[in-house]
């Protein structure tokens, strides 16, 4: 009950009280043990003109990212954060568990979204053999294309849209004028009966999440992969997913943080003060 003891508590009161302003700031610079690989990853930086993949979406690494340097295996830092399950729209009879690999024994899927091949990370439901690519798991549900004035919406299955439930009705991209498997995603405005690929409005391997300008629509640099600051984001399950995850962990530590504190005011009020 003395005076050092006293002094040590506050001490450490004060230590807690710093340690919930760091707390998020040391994300970005702890190691992980990532449910993908066996060794710790660590946060790295590139070297200058290094080009390297991140394994979890495939495209090329940017800062801040970890990786085990001993296995070649990089994943950038919102990758690894990324939900393990995810109820996407495309398939709601089952969630889509994160694999990070494909189970198939030629090696490889093929993503029910644009029909491309899969060889790393991808949402799969093991029970009707579906597989998205993550970028393709993150589009927005509505967009804005230079091609066309108005809003296309996401379109999981043509065969269930009059008129292209008729077998013998050809859907053609407007904008590459290719045919589109139907069973196939497309960008589609019934109105105006536009359409058009995945892959001719917005490429592969973009980075995660990709979001929209106000206003319900797109920005050019939008559909080239760059984040838009705008509000007025479209749908985006992975997304909204990833940042429930994300506050969920901080709340969870900001509660340990203060019942830690309350537990130290209740110990040092109960002490009897003898100079």
């Amino acid at each position: 009950m003395g005076t050092g003891r006293r002094q040590e508590l506050l001490g450490l009161l004060e230590n807690n009280v710093q340690g919930e302003r760091e707390s998020e700031m040391r994300v970005e610079h702890q190691n992980y043990q990532h449910f993908s690989h066996h060794h710790l990853l660590i946060p790295l930086k590139l070297d200058e003109g290094e080009q390297i993949h991140c394994k979890t979406c495939e495209t090329l690494i940017f800062e801040p990212f970890h990786g085990c340097l001993q296995c070649n295996h990089y994943l950038h830092d919102h990758c690894i954060n990324i939900p393990r399950s995810l109820e996407h729209p495309s398939h709601l009879s089952h969630p889509l568990t994160l694999i990070p690999f494909p189970t198939y024994s030629n090696g490889f899927y093929s993503c029910n979204a644009c029909g491309s091949e899969g060889h790393s990370f991808s949402y799969s439901c093991a029970h009707c053999q579906f597989d998205l690519h993550l970028h393709c798991a993150s589009l927005q549900t509505t967009l804005i294309v230079d091609e066309h004035p108005h809003e296309l919406k996401l379109i999981f299955d043509l065969n269930q849209q009059t008129p292209f439930n008729d077998k013998n009705v050809v859907f053609g991209c407007d904008v590459c004028g290719v045919a589109v498997d139907k069973r196939q995603w497309v960008y589609y405005c019934a109105g105006c009966d536009f359409g058009t690929h995945l892959k001719c409005v917005k490429p592969p391997g973009l980075r995660l999440p990709v979001t929209e300008a106000a206003g319900g629509g797109s920005s050019g640099g939008a559909v080239a992969g760059q984040q838009s600051e705008t509000p007025g984001e479209a749908a985006n399950p992975l997304k909204e997913a990833v940042n429930e995850m994300t506050e969920n962990q901080l709340s969870l530590m900001r509660l340990q943080i203060q019942m830690n504190r309350a537990e130290m005011i209740s110990r040092l009020a109960t002490w009897n003060y003898r100079p």
